[in-house]
């Protein structure tokens, strides 16, 4: 599983099924407000983890997901929105609300190297290496860190940015929620035992922030008949986003933004492959009680501008996990590694696995970033490497003679007007090359996604992909036999599906470092111009 409140969701409350909540006075200061003179129409913005154009049309077709049907006949439909890289749920949410790419959000993935605290950072991927890898470290890393240190605080979030136009805003179930006002996250009890975490963790949020039994909206009046018991992963599933945000309806208590998080179809996916569908129909039955929580379906539409859509794709993996999995340590054997828990610069190399791409780091500063991506290519399930020599971004392949250089800047351009120099055989990265247009194949804005996460921390790495149907292994990390996986940089990794409903207005572009100022734009009416540049084309 890739979702990181999921694993501190179930490590957290194995060692209790009662919360510490409690609805004492020291907590009235944390009361949401949700006012404000919006008199428009609202934006209810939908994640559905892992929803793609084939899954999506199939139970459209088969007549299993009415409200997606509904939204889609009376919308515009989007088959191939693009996930910014890697396309793990922590950037994707940094990204989307940022509207940057992880040069300047710096949350680069699921996972990766932080050399200030000498340790790899790990927001969730398996129980194990939590244990490993410092389990107090780990868990405060997804309680506090990354919203309150990790995220950049030299941009904005758009629940900040509507905050200062004076509108109101919620997150359901969102690991990344940074916003203007404080709200406290319950430690469950008995923690203490085997963590140094307090009772209460401070963080900040919009003005709604409900993150399962971890924090529960004040606002909501009837929280105690909330879908989050044990047996309902204490809040972290589709029902219990479900039920927040119908409350907050039905209470006349919708803020002008809600973001929900549906993330359980993502789970049955990695186990089933791409092809499954079962979450899709159970996640459109929630969508339905949403929608049914108005008038009628068309004043809901009358009233809201819905934005429904999948965070990320998924590639189909092979039926053997040796098949499968491209085992770092055995490959880079020859270099010392310092083992999880322990300081990382003990060693030579390290890893920063995102499933389907991973950081491989010189952690010492040694000049080994063209080693390191040479010796990649022994393994032929490895489409490519990747690292940077000062502007310039290095690509090799195993199947591709040559090598491909480009940077920011020069007289290609591609559809998202963007600028590039580029140098050397283009097909590395399966480029196609016309007049001074660059047109993208395979890896869909690839030289913005490789540039943007080479810069997104500070250690030297190179970045390696996966060929399809493969994905990176090391100590504590989990493969899906005949299942589905992301992580990567390919078109079955990023491809999700979107649905726009209620406007006739279009993003600028169909990705989703684009959905900042494109939801902007939809609440406000001083918004700056779309400027789909990135600080490195700047």
């Amino acid at each position: 599983m890739n979702r990181p409140f999921i694993f501190l969701l179930i490590v957290l409350f194995s060692l209790t099924i009662s919360s510490c909540q409690s609805d004492t006075a020291e907590n009235e200061e944390y009361q949401e407000q949700v006012d404000s003179s919006f008199s428009d129409k609202k934006v209810v913005m939908v994640m559905i983890d892992s929803i793609m154009d084939h899954t999506l049309n199939h139970v459209i077709e088969e007549g299993d997901a009415p409200a997606l049907q509904f939204l889609k006949e009376n919308g515009q439909y989007y088959p191939d929105l693009i996930a910014p890289v890697p396309s793990m749920s922590v950037t994707i949410e940094s990204t989307i609300l940022t509207g940057e790419m992880p040069d300047q959000h710096h949350v680069p993935g699921l996972a990766w190297y932080d050399a200030e605290a000498d340790r790899i950072v790990n927001y969730g991927t398996t129980w194990q290496f939590w244990l490993k890898n410092d389990f107090t470290a780990s868990t405060y890393d997804v309680l506090y860190r990354l919203n309150n240190e990790h995220l950049n605080k030299d941009v904005t979030t758009i629940f900040e940015d509507l905050d200062e136009e004076g509108l109101t805003s919620a997150s359901i179930n969102l690991v990344v929620y940074r916003g203007n006002h404080s709200h406290q996250l319950k430690v469950p009890l008995f923690l203490d035992e085997v963590t140094d975490l307090p009772e209460t963790v401070e963080t900040k949020g919009p003005n709604v922030l409900a993150l399962g039994r971890v924090t529960k909206p004040e606002i909501i009046e009837d929280d105690d008949n909330l879908s989050d018991s044990l047996i309902k992963r204490i809040g972290f599933q589709d029902e219990y986003s479900m039920e927040v945000a119908q409350q907050l309806i039905e209470q006349d208590d919708q803020p002008d933004f809600t973001f929900i998080f549906f993330p359980e179809n993502d789970r049955e996916t990695h186990k089933e492959g791409p092809s499954y569908t079962g979450g899709v129909v159970d996640a459109d039955q929630y969508l339905q009680d949403i929608l049914n929580s108005y008038d009628s379906w068309e004043q809901a539409i009358e009233e809201n501008i819905f934005i429904v859509f999948g965070d990320h794709g998924q590639d189909q993996m092979l039926e053997k996990e040796e098949d499968i999995a491209i085992d770092l340590e055995n490959l880079y054997a020859e270099y010392s590694l310092s083992k999880l828990g322990e300081p990382v610069s003990q060693g030579e190399v390290a890893f920063g696995i995102n499933q389907r791409s991973a950081y491989v780091y010189d952690v010492q500063n040694a000049g080994l970033l063209p080693e390191l991506a040479e010796h990649s290519l022994q393994d032929s399930r490895i489409d490519f490497a990747a690292w940077q020599e000062g502007d310039e971004v290095h690509v090799i392949s195993p199947d591709i003679e040559g090598s491909l250089q480009f940077n920011v800047k020069g007289e290609w351009v591609d559809r998202y007007d963007q600028s590039w120099s580029i140098e050397g055989n283009e097909q590395i990265l399966d480029l196609y090359m016309s007049g001074n247009e660059v047109v993208y194949s395979d890896y869909p804005d690839v030289l913005n996604h490789l540039i943007t996460a080479l810069n997104s921390h500070d250690t030297p790495k190179i970045m390696l992909a996966a060929k399809p149907g493969h994905s990176f292994r090391a100590e504590g990390i989990t493969i899906h036999e005949a299942g589905g996986e992301h992580g990567g940089l390919h078109k079955h990794d990023i491809l999700a599906s979107m649905i726009v409903t209620g406007t006739n207005q279009t993003p600028e572009y169909l990705r989703m470092v684009d959905f900042k100022e494109y939801i902007l734009s939809l609440l406000t009416d001083n918004s700056e111009p779309i400027n789909d540049e990135t600080s490195l084309n700047e």
